[in-house]
């Protein structure tokens, strides 16, 4: 889904993982699964389809 998406709006994409982080950095960040663009959270605690995805880069785009 994302690999689509980024080729079609060249953007960069971060993965974390729980499991990459320790305590103290699990503590500050959302809920997962949760996406952000340009450090605004978009999604939290929910998993999202790629139609609400694009909706988002294409409204941070205009």
């Amino acid at each position: 889904m994302v690999t689509e998406l980024r080729k079609k709006y060249g953007f960069d994409v971060e993965l974390v993982k729980k499991t990459d982080v320790g305590l103290f950095k699990r503590i500050v960040l959302p809920k997962f699964p949760a996406l952000t663009i340009d450090d605004d959270l978009i999604f939290e605690g929910r998993d999202t389809t790629v139609e609400e995805l694009e909706r988002e880069v294409v409204k941070r785009r205009s």
